[in-house]
């Protein structure tokens, strides 16, 4: 695992000419116009003020003619402009020392804060993205090759267990589809059975009901002869049977 982690720990060799260079090139354009338009408002407040309208326009002319996100004829490349932006700040602080041009104190203060902030940014853009993205690759293709290597070596370490855990479950499913055939051996063997003798226990079954009614005739049979039905005797018209009279009397 350490060993897989060292390539990607390394730092490469030019990390603190990144660190010095990290603001992106249109961020310098939208400086330079922002100074351009502060010098020419304050052109307009100020006695004096053709040195803070030039600088205006150099810095604005050198903003829309930059190869960059934010130049409309994009002329100079962003080295060039860098090194333009540079040199036209520089005569800019330096011209108030010349009494002709020199404006009020205000513009003073402006002009010097805006050139020398703009040679600051100068020398912390970025003129060279390619070569930070590339950077940003190498250094993610690092992070995947040591990922990957931790991973090849903590997977068959991870692989044993996993057997181990196989091997129950691989017996516990053969004893399983044992059991199932053992079930369906026996499910069959019963239908065959019953479909062989179901005919000789019907016949048993019809038997047994005819010999039940037979017997149960029988018992009923001797009651119905012992009480035959007698017809009455007529009654006779004289009234109850008496000794009858003799005839001669």
């Amino acid at each position: 695992m350490s060993r897989a982690a060292r390539p990607a720990s390394a730092p490469p060799a030019d990390q603190p000419a990144g660190r010095r260079r990290w603001m992106p090139f249109w961020l310098l354009q939208v400086m330079e116009l922002v100074v351009a338009l502060i010098l020419v408002d304050v052109s307009v407040h100020v006695d004096n003020s053709g040195l803070l309208v030039a600088a205006a326009l150099a810095f604005a002319l050198l903003a829309v003619t930059a190869n960059g996100p934010l130049g409309m004829v994009r002329i100079c490349r962003p080295r060039l402009h860098l090194t333009l932006v540079v040199a036209v700040a520089a005569v800019v602080a330096l011209a108030p020392l010349l009494p002709a041009a020199r404006p009020d104190i205000e513009g003073i203060i402006v002009i010097e804060f805006g050139a020398i902030g703009l040679i600051r940014l100068a020398t912390l853009t970025d003129v060279n993205p390619s070569s930070r993205r590339s950077k940003a690759r190498q250094a993610d293709g690092r992070v995947i090759e040591a990922t990957a290597a931790v991973v090849e070596e903590v997977t068959p370490r991870a692989a044993a267990p996993d057997q181990a855990a196989t091997a129950p479950t691989s017996t516990t499913g053969a004893a399983a589809r044992r059991l199932g055939r053992a079930t369906g051996v026996a499910s069959v063997s019963g239908r065959h059975a019953v479909a062989r003798h179901r005919p000789e226990a019907e016949k048993q079954v019809k038997r047994a009901i005819r010999g039940a009614g037979r017997i149960s005739g029988r018992l009923a049979s001797p009651a119905q002869s012992a009480s035959p039905t007698q017809p009455a005797s007529p009654a006779s018209p004289a009234g109850p049977a008496g000794p009858s009279a003799p005839a001669g009397d």
